[in-house]
């Protein structure tokens, strides 16, 4: 494996595990706004 090829497979797989992370956050930002309106409705 050239340099270049570690290369590109290095910013291919940091690249995926970000987009998999944004797709995490996606999923779980909805249930902390439900979180907080439970909150400030229980004041």
């Amino acid at each position: 494996m050239t340099g270049w090829a570690f290369f590109f497979t290095v910013m291919g797989i940091t690249t995926l595990a970000a987009q998999l992370f944004r797709i995490i956050d996606i999923i779980e930002r909805p249930a902390k706004q439900h979180n907080r309106r439970r909150a400030v409705a229980a004041r």
